[in-house]
């Protein structure tokens, strides 16, 4: 059984530019952060929650990989900020999450009501929601769409 993780992505302005290569960024000094980086594995969902928005789920997808960005003064391994999107806010995500089979929820209405200041965690029954099963509804019902 995968586990399914609840990711902030603020305003979705940043998630919405990055959703083209299947990027998040994630700044792993946040205590559930690091915590998150050390359970996540291949295959656990995550979901996409939009930030003052009563626990919005705008869209999930299947995690495959996480990787430390690496941005020189010279040289850059990973993607800019600038080439993902990542301009309307500062930030220092210092790791991305890479996924697969990304499904836009932003136009079902779903909320999870989850309230509180964590940017990543783990799913519980606090969630209004009964993710594992809603999942198993949107794959079989909706189409993947690897961008917002």
């Amino acid at each position: 059984m995968p586990n399914h993780f609840l990711l902030h992505i603020g305003d979705g302005i940043h998630f919405k530019s990055s959703s083209r290569l299947c990027i998040w960024g994630i700044s792993s000094t946040h205590s559930v952060v690091k915590g998150f980086i050390k359970r996540v594995k291949e295959g656990d969902i995550l979901w996409f929650v939009k930030s003052k928005s009563n626990g919005q789920l705008v869209a999930v997808a299947t995690f495959t990989t996480k990787r430390e960005r690496v941005l020189g003064p010279i040289l850059e391994l990973t993607p800019s900020n600038e080439e993902l999107g990542w301009t309307t806010t500062r930030g220092k995500w210092d790791t991305e999450v890479h996924y697969k089979d990304l499904y836009n929820l932003s136009m079902c209405k779903l909320y999870s009501e989850i309230k509180g200041a964590a940017t990543i965690r783990r799913y519980n029954e606090k969630c209004k929601i009964d993710l594992p099963t809603e999942y198993e509804r949107i794959v079989r019902y909706s189409n993947i769409t690897n961008s917002m």
